[in-house]
C-alpha cells in the first residue's frame, strides 16, 4: 500500500473501487514531551498526510482530541500550540513529586480544585464539558484510559455519547499529580498503565496503516537501581516496553504496517515542566521531516525495484504463454 502517494489514478484503474484504507495516527503518552508530537504533527500536516483516525493515550489523548475537535490542518496545529503556550503559564499541579504527594494527602476538595481548574482551561480552549465524541467533525478519535477497579483498558469514543473532556482527563490522570477519575463503578487513571503506545486499539478499529508518534525513551541507568522510587521506575519502564512490543507484534500479525517514529529529547524534563515547549516542538518537527524523507526514499526504492509496467506486447506474450501451458491455442 502506498504510504505517501496522494494522486488519483488515471485510465481504467480509476473506474475500479479503491481498497478501503484507514490511516491512523497513534499518539503515545509522555507528559511535557508531548510537545514533540505537536512538531511532528505540524510536519505531517505540511506534507499533506491526513489521518482517518487518531488514537491517543495521556498527553497524546489531549493532542489528538484537539485535532479531532478542529480538524487536522496547519491552522489547527497552530491553535494547539497556543494551548501549550497557555498551559505553560498555568499551574494545574505542583511540579515535583514531593509536593504532589503532600497534596494527595490533603482533603479531596484540594484535588478536585485542580480538576475544576483543568476543566475550565480546556473549556476556554474549545473543549466544553458537554462535548461528545459524536460532535467531533473528525478524524475519528479514540482515547485510552485504565480502569484500575476492573483491571482493564477503557477505550473512549467507541460509544459516541462519551464526553470528550472527561475522557481526556481520565486518560491523563497520573496520581499523585492528578487524581483518578471516577465514572459509574470505574476508577480511571492514565492510559499508559495499559497501553502507552495504543497500536492495538487502532488495529481493532480498522487501521490499515499506522504512524506512531512514540515518546517512550527509557534511559539506561548509570548504576543499578537504588531506593524504592528508582526500583518502581524501572518496573514501570519494563512494563511499558513489553506492552509496546506486544502491540507491534499484533500489528504484524494483522499485516498492518507501523511506522514508529521515536521522538527524542535528550535533556531531562520534569513531569510538569513546560518551559521547553517550543524547543520540543522544533525538535519534533525536524525529526518528523527526517522520517518523512526516509519513508519517501523507501517508497521510491520499492517502485524502482518493481520496474516499469509491462507494455501491451509483453502482456500479450504472457497471455499466449499461459494459454499454451494450459494446452490451448492463442
Amino acid at each position: 500500500m502506498p504510504l505517501l502517494s496522494f494522486s488519483k489514478p488515471e485510465g481504467p484503474a480509476a473506474s475500479r473501487p479503491a481498497p478501503c484504507r484507514k490511516r491512523a495516527f497513534v499518539l503515545s503518552g509522555g507528559g511535557p514531551r508531548g510537545a514533540l508530537q505537536v512538531g511532528a504533527l505540524r510536519a505531517l500536516a505540511e506534507a499533506g498526510i491526513q489521518p482517518d483516525m487518531i488514537v491517543g493515550t495521556s498527553i497524546g489523548a489531549i493532542n489528538g482530541a484537539y485535532l479531532a475537535r478542529f480538524g487536522f490542518s496547519e491552522e489547527s496545529i497552530e491553535r494547539l500550540i497556543e494551548v501549550w503556550d497557555d498551559a505553560a503559564r498555568g499551574d494545574f499541579a505542583p511540579g515535583d513529586f514531593t509536593r504532589a504527594m503532600i497534596r494527595l494527602l490533603l482533603p479531596r476538595v484540594k484535588q478536585q480544585g485542580y480538576l475544576d481548574q483543568a476543566r475550565a482551561f480546556y473549556a476556554r480552549h474549545g473543549i466544553p464539558p458537554d462535548l461528545r465524541f459524536r460532535d467531533l467533525p473528525g478524524p475519528e478519535l479514540y482515547i485510552v484510559a485504565a480502569d484500575i477497579h476492573h483491571h482493564r483498558p477503557v477505550i473512549f469514543g467507541e460509544n459516541p455519547d462519551d464526553l470528550v473532556l472527561d475522557s481526556m482527563l481520565a486518560s491523563a490522570a497520573i496520581p499523585p499529580w492528578l487524581p483518578p477519575m471516577e465514572q459509574a463503578d470505574a476508577v480511571l487513571v492514565d492510559g499508559g498503565a495499559v497501553s502507552d503506545l495504543p497500536i492495538e486499539p487502532a488495529v481493532r478499529h480498522g487501521a490499515t496503516e499506522i504512524i506512531a508518534l512514540d515518546l517512550f525513551h527509557p534511559q539506561p541507568p548509570e548504576k543499578p537501581a537504588q531506593g524504592i522510587l528508582a526500583l518502581l521506575a524501572g518496573v514501570i519502564t519494563t512494563m511499558e516496553s513489553r506492552h509496546i512490543d506486544l502491540e507491534l507484534q499484533l500489528a504484524r500479525l494483522h499485516h498492518v504496517p507501523v511506522h514508529r517514529w521515536r521522538l527524542r529529547y535528550d535533556q531531562h524534563i520534569d513531569f510538569w515542566d513546560l518551559s521547553q515547549t517550543h524547543n520540543l516542538i522544533h525538535v519534533g518537527y525536524e525529526a518528523a521531516k527526517t522520517y518523512l524523507a526516509e519513508m519517501a526514499a523507501a517508497q521510491e526504492e520499492a517502485a524502482s525495484r518493481a520496474g516499469p509496467p509491462p507494455t501491451w506486447r509483453q502482456r500479450l506474450a504472457r497471455w499466449r504463454a499461459s494459454r499454451k501451458e494450459r494446452g490451448t491455442t492463442a
